[in-house]
């Protein structure tokens, strides 16, 4: 019925226009139009009109569901009593925010955040007055503003969210700030906020209201800042400063803060004591100051009854932890870990703790437990980390006794123990729920039982690697995802792991145990991210196996091609064969397909064939190492599209994510693997990313090098040895300025050595010997640094450090004995030396008669 419809035609007329000037790919405005059943817009999705006028008063297309793109249509100026804007979440394309919103004088409420604006915040907005939620946030750090004067304006603005907005020239953000007396949230994370603080503020009316603060991730180093917000709120709740450059001790009155429940000042550079005035904060729930440099002893919090989360990890602490801990009766999460504490906790730490459900004091060395044998903690904890302390040389029994717990890692704890079988059959609750178990780097022994039916279906992650375990490997756990079982010594096949349970790995690590025979069929239904089966005797083929990150099988004896299988994972980063009797040609698809590779290893073994062109298609590739093999035909020209060795290094291509569900201190490491550098095997994991080589040694390679290779001015290793290649040495090979090791030895170059071999001052290794090279060697200071044998093997070369002296070279001698030009004495010398020596002759005689008359006259007559 028309007399139904209660939406103003002008209104709903505007939002049409509007409407218009939009993309809806996801039907968000399905209920909008001019049909007869949708006339009535008050009707229509995130559209509220007014009760009493009919107005609209609110629009909300909040794209959570579905991004809404196009423009902001300036119809919206029509609906004149908005009060509500919300347009989050969609996708501007990082168009500028309309400044006709400005004009929106009854807004009360305006959230733009996360829908992809960009350029300078319109001054506009401060036109707002009546706007009491603000909400401009955003991913991708596209906004900015050089100014926040703007904001002073808004005098009833109490939440105000600007995370990850470009503020680096808006030096008088904390001035106005401090002018917004009822803002009750302020986010200002990731803004990178300027470095120095402007003065504060002499006086001003302080907030009653604000109760959150986030400045999460600036670069803020002044500890100015605390003293700035404890005055400028007694209302604070949640204060959030982590991953900041905050410096110096964190001040005393901070305990002023009587209403604080959460506060975290991860990774700064704090240093000195925990201030005592900690224990005034009675209404503390939360509180991390992890990765910091604090140092002292944990100060008495026994006032803190209601602290439910107390994370101190990572810190330079070098006192002990005080048993004032225990007396949080309310305390829920414990994370002490990865600091300096010297201690020996006993029971009494935690004999009011029967709420604590995290305990963490993980990588503190000087900890160590004396538990009686038969303890009961009073707590059940759902994670228990005590990696890193001296937690042996028994496996804690009173462990048994946490039947909820999901998470355990007691790794380099200096445990010599056998596997405790009652970790599940003595309760069995505890293996329903356990989900990550870290054992590695200890010194457990023996052989493993069957661990199909005694883990839970969550079952994620075990880790045993680093210890001293034996027999067969065993039936695996169903459902688990991560297994990392390296560095022990399990013998014998894996047909172990054919079984339904193992769908779901994610990371397999069986690397340097002594394992044997072919892999099983099964492992062509694996979907893995990480396959290292390294540094075993597993022969036969490779299977079809599906790797999406990285694969290590080196030093086995695994025959036949490459499968081809791997050509459909492009996202692999990592391969490395090397040291197996693998065979063929290398096949183009190599190229072609891993447009993501950095490491491919090939070395010694049975490749045949030349190098394909398609190789260069890897630009992400780092390392290439196919020496030791029967490789022949030339080097390829294209190797200067090799863009990785052309540019700085990409450390996110090395990192390897947290699978293991350690400790809360965890952050993931570093892809590893073995290189041959300077003819030696070297185990690379955090300088990985530094090494970019290529070596094509001891293969059949001929021709010359491709001028081409010059380019790779990143390139830090070179190695063309024993090959069969010839030609002079590239004219401009001083361009690879990066060079630490260059072996050009055992092959056919000719000419004299280029002057830039002399340029290449950050070589270590240089090696030349055994060609045709010929000539003088440059005189440079860091050249006469190598060995002769650098250059030894090459019969037409000279100078230092050779033994050997270049034409003209020669040590000028007495011409007297060597001559005149031609080679014949002179006549006039030959006179000059018979004239001398007739000359000292007769002195020489003179002297001895002279001598002799005087004193022979002197001994004949005594008087």
């Amino acid at each position: 019925m028309k007399d139904d419809i209660i939406c103003l035609e002008k209104e709903r007329e505007a939002l049409l226009k509007f409407k218009d000037g939009l993309i809806d790919e996801y039907g968000q405005l399905s209920s909008w139009g001019n049909q007869k059943d949708k006339e009535d817009c008050c009707k229509w999705r995130g559209i509220i009109c007014d009760n009493l006028t009919n107005h609209i008063i609110q629009l909300d297309l909040n794209g959570a569901s579905g991004r809404l793109r196009g423009n902001i249509s300036a119809q919206l100026l029509e609906i004149q009593h908005l009060k509500h804007l919300n347009l989050s979440f969609n996708d501007f394309n990082y168009s500028k925010i309309p400044q006709f919103i400005g004009s929106l004088g009854r807004l009360q409420y305006l959230d733009l955040s996360d829908s992809y604006f960009s350029g300078e915040i319109p001054h506009h907005l401060g036109n707002l007055s009546e706007l009491q939620f603000l909400g401009l946030g955003t991913c991708s750090n596209a906004l900015t503003s050089t100014n926040l004067d703007w904001l002073s304006r808004i005098h009833s603005l109490r939440y105000l969210n600007l995370g990850h907005v470009n503020l680096t020239m808006a030096t008088n953000w904390l001035q106005t700030i401090s002018k917004l007396i009822q803002l009750k949230v302020l986010d200002l994370s990731e803004c990178d906020l300027p470095t120095v603080l402007p003065p504060l503020p002499s006086t001003f009316n302080a907030s009653n209201s604000l109760y959150q603060l986030d400045l999460f991730g600036n670069n803020l180093s002044s500890s100015c800042i605390f003293h700035w917000f404890v005055n400028f709120s007694s209302s604070l709740s949640y204060i959030n400063l982590d991953f900041n450059k905050l410096q110096g001790p964190i001040p005393d009155d901070i305990g002023n803060l009587l209403s604080l429940s959460h506060l975290s000042l991860i990774d700064n550079q704090l240093e000195g004591e925990i201030p005592i005035s900690l224990g005034n904060l009675s209404s503390l729930s939360y509180l991390d100051l992890s990765f910091n440099q604090l140092i002292g002893i944990v100060p008495h919090l026994a006032l803190s009854s209601s602290l439910r989360h107390l994370s101190l990890y990572r810190n330079m602490f070098n006192g002990i932890v005080t048993q004032s801990i225990g007396s949080l009766s309310k305390l829920e999460y414990l994370n002490l870990g990865s600091n300096h504490f010297e201690d020996i906790i006993t029971e009494s730490h935690f004999l009011n703790l029967s709420q604590l459900q995290l305990l963490d004091l993980s990588h503190n060395q000087g900890i160590s437990f004396d538990f009686s044998l038969g303890w009961n903690p009073p707590f059940q904890s759902s994670r228990v980390f005590l990696a890193g302390c001296k937690v042996g040389p028994h496996f804690p029994t009173w462990l048994r006794t946490q039947t909820t717990l999901y998470s355990l890692d007691i790794s380099n704890a200096g445990i010599l123990d056998t596997f405790p079988s009652w970790l599940w059959e003595l309760s069995p609750n505890l293996g329903h729920n356990l989900g990550h178990l870290n054992l590695s780097h200890n010194n457990f022994h023996g052989v493993l039982q069957d661990f199909s039916s005694k883990f839970s279906t969550n079952f994620y992650s075990i880790d045993l690697s680093f210890n001293h375990f034996s027999g067969s490997l065993p039936i695996l756990p169903p459902d688990a995802s991560f297994l990392h079982f390296s560095n022990n010594k399990f013998s014998g096949p894996i047909t172990n792991l054919c079984n339904e349970t193992i769908y779901d790995l994610e990371y397999l690590d069986l690397s340097n145990n002594l394992l044997s025979g072919q892999l099983p069929n099964c492992f062509a239904n694996l979907q893995l991210d990480i396959l290292n089966l390294a540094h075993n005797n597993f022969s036969g083929n490779i299977p079809s196996v599906s790797i999406r990150m990285s694969l290590h099988l080196q030093n086995n004896s695994f025959s036949g091609e490459i499968p081809t299988s791997l050509s459909d994972f492009a996202t692999l980063a990592f391969i490395d064969l090397s040291r197996n009797k693998l065979t063929g040609k290398i096949s183009t698809w190599v190229g072609d397909s891993f447009i993501n590779l950095v490491f491919l290893s090939l070395r010694s073994n049975e490749f045949f064939g030349s190098i394909p062109s398609n190789l260069c298609y890897l630009t992400h590739l780092q390392v290439l190492d196919l020496s030791l093999n029967n490789i022949s035909g030339a080097i390829p020209k294209c190797l200067n599209n090799l863009i990785a060795m052309v540019q700085e290094v990409d450390y996110g291509m090395y990192h390897i994510p947290n699978l293991s569900g350690g400790s809360e201190s965890a952050r993931g490491g570093s892809e590893s693997a073995n290189v041959m550098w300077k003819r030696k095997e070297r185990e690379y994991i955090n300088t990985l990313p530094l090494v970019k080589l290529v070596d094509l040694s001891s293969n059949n390679l001929v021709g010359n090098i491709p001028a081409e290779i010059t380019s790779l001015v990143m390139l830090v290793g070179l190695n063309l040895s024993r090959n069969n290649l010839s030609g002079i040495l590239p004219a401009n090979i001083g361009r690879l300025r990066s060079l630490d090791f260059l072996d050009l030895s055992r092959n056919h170059f000719s000419g004299g050595i280029p002057i830039g071999v002399s340029q290449l001052d950050q070589l270590g290794v240089l090696d030349l010997s055994y060609n045709n090279l010929s000539g003088k060697i440059p005189q440079n200071i860091h050249l006469q640094t190598f060995d002769a044998s650098a250059f030894e093997g090459n019969p037409d070369l000279c100078g230092l450090p050779l033994n050997k002296t270049c034409p003209g070279d020669e040590i000028p001698q007495d011409p007297k004995i060597i001559g005149n030009a031609n080679g014949m004495k002179d006549p006039n010398e030959e006179e000059d030396k018979l004239i001398s020596d007739g000359f000292y002759i007769t002195m020489a005689i003179g002297f001895v008669f002279g001598f002799w008359g005087v004193c022979g006259t002197l001994v004949f007559n005594n008087s």
